[in-house]
C-alpha cells in the first residue's frame, strides 16, 4: 500500500512583553507549517507489515510588530539556516513494525493492530538552545534531531450499524538519547478516538468525528528545562471518507486547543494566547503487487 498526508498548519500567537530582554512591547504573529508524508507500507506476512514515511516540509512564522525589532521573532522559514539552526526541508523519518492481532475480515468484527518502531531525526535541526541566549536566534526546526522510540496500539470495530466504523489509537514516543547538540527531547502521548458513518448518497461518502488528546513532557537544553516543551493538548476534528475507485481520499479539520502548556514554535512565556486551525488530506491505495522474494 502507498500512500501520502498532507497535513497544513496554522497559529495565531500572541504573548506578553519580555521586559528583562528590552523587548517591552507586546509580542504577534503566525506561525504555519505545510508538510508533505509520503509513506509505504508493505504485507510481510498476513500478519505482520511493515511502514516507511518521510516528512517533508516548512514551517513559516510571520512577526507582525512592524515597528519593533526582537531577537526572538522575525519573518522566517525553516528552509533557511539561522544562527543557531540549520535549515532545510526534511523532518524525521519512521519505521514501523506492525502485528494485526484481532481480524474479523472483511465483515463487521474487531481489528487490533500492535505495534513498534524507530523515528530517524533529520539535521535540519535547532543547534543551540533558543531560551539561553541574548542574541539572534529561532525557536523552530523541521526535526528535533533526535531518536525516538515508538509504541502503538490501534483497535477499531466495523459494524452494519451507524458509526459503522469507529475505534480509537494509543501511541507512546519516547526520545532515546539526546541530540548531538544537548538538546533531550519529550515523552509524547497520544489517544485518539475516531467514528465514521455509513456512505451517504448526498456526499457520496461517509462523514466522521474525532478528538485527540495529546501530552508532551519537559524537554531539556543541556539540563536546563525549555520552556515550550511541556504541553496538554485536546484536538477536536471532523472530516469525510471517499472512495474514489483508485484509491481511497480522507479529508479533516482539527481544531486544537491548548489546556496547558505552550507550542513549541514559541517562547513559552507566560499569558500566551494561541488560536489554531489544521487541516490534513490523506490518500490510500492498495496495489495489487507481491514481492517475489517475500513469498518463494
Amino acid at each position: 500500500m502507498v500512500g501520502a498526508n498532507i497535513n497544513y498548519q496554522f497559529i495565531d500567537w500572541a504573548h506578553d512583553k519580555i521586559v528583562n530582554s528590552g523587548e517591552d512591547y507586546n509580542h504577534i504573529g503566525t506561525l504555519s507549517a505545510k508538510i508533505f508524508t509520503p509513506n509505504i507500507t508493505i504485507g510481510i506476512t498476513d500478519w505482520w507489515n511493515i511502514t516507511f514515511s518521510q516528512v517533508v516540509g516548512k514551517r513559516v512564522m510571520t512577526w507582525d510588530v512592524e515597528d519593533n525589532i526582537t531577537i526572538h521573532h522575525r519573518d522566517e522559514g525553516s528552509d533557511s539556516d539561522f544562527d543557531n539552526a540549520i535549515g532545510g526541508i526534511l523532518g524525521d523519518s519512521r519505521i514501523m513494525l506492525r502485528f494485526l492481532a484481532l481480524n474479523a475480515g472483511k465483515g463487521p468484527g474487531l481489528r487490533l493492530f500492535i505495534g513498534g518502531g524507530i523515528g530517524i531525526p533529520s539535521k535540519n535541526t535547532l543547534t543551540q538552545s533558543p531560551f539561553l541566549s541574548d542574541t539572534e536566534h529561532r525557536h523552530f526546526s523541521m526535526s528535533e534531531g533526535i531518536y525516538k522510540a515508538i509504541f502503538e496500539t490501534q483497535f477499531f470495530v466495523k459494524r452494519t450499524n451507524n458509526p459503522v466504523f469507529a475505534g480509537g489509537t494509543f501511541s507512546i514516543e519516547y526520545p532515546l538519547g539526546d541530540s548531538e547538540y544537548g538538546y533531550t527531547g519529550s515523552r509524547m502521548v497520544d489517544f485518539s478516538l475516531t467514528a465514521f458513518s455509513k456512505k451517504i448518497k448526498l456526499i457520496n461518502g461517509s462523514i466522521g468525528g474525532n478528538i485527540m488528546f495529546r501530552n508532551t513532557s519537559k524537554a531539556h537544553w543541556n539540563g536546563i528545562e525549555a520552556k515550550n516543551s511541556k504541553s496538554t493538548i485536546i484536538i477536536p476534528g471532523v472530516g469525510a471518507l471517499w472512495s474514489l475507485g483508485f484509491a481511497t481520499l480522507s479529508v479533516n479539520v482539527q481544531k486544537p486547543i491548548f489546556i496547558d502548556g505552550a507550542f513549541s514554535g514559541g517562547d513559552g512565556d507566560s499569558n500566551e494566547n494561541i488560536d489554531t486551525w489544521q487541516i490534513s488530506i490523506g490518500m490510500r491505495r492498495i496495489l495489487n503487487y507481491y514481492i517475489p522474494w517475500l513469498y518463494w
